[in-house]
């Protein structure tokens, strides 16, 4: 899946949940079964939580801001609600 692909699916499920309570919800309670459902590649998956804050990083090791793709370039684009720090 090229890149530009899966940023789209991304904000597509991130304006969902910005209209949509219940599915915010699920998105906050598992979001890897969420962003899986919509089609996006782990690699995407797992820049979104490190993104907004659900993975963090392992201590000791560096970690480059966005390992693979930067799943958002910009990360003020998640929503406040989707901030898990």
């Amino acid at each position: 899946m090229r890149l530009k692909t899966a940023r789209n699916l991304l904000r597509a499920v991130i304006i969902r949940a910005s209209g949509d309570p219940d599915y915010m919800h699920q998105l906050r309670a598992d979001p890897v079964e969420v962003l899986v459902e919509a089609g996006l590649p782990y690699d995407v998956i797992e820049d979104f939580l490190r993104e907004t804050g659900v993975q963090g990083e392992v201590s000791g090791f560096s970690i480059p801001g966005c390992a693979t793709t930067c799943a958002l370039t910009n990360n003020s684009d998640y929503p406040a609600a989707l901030n898990f720090q």
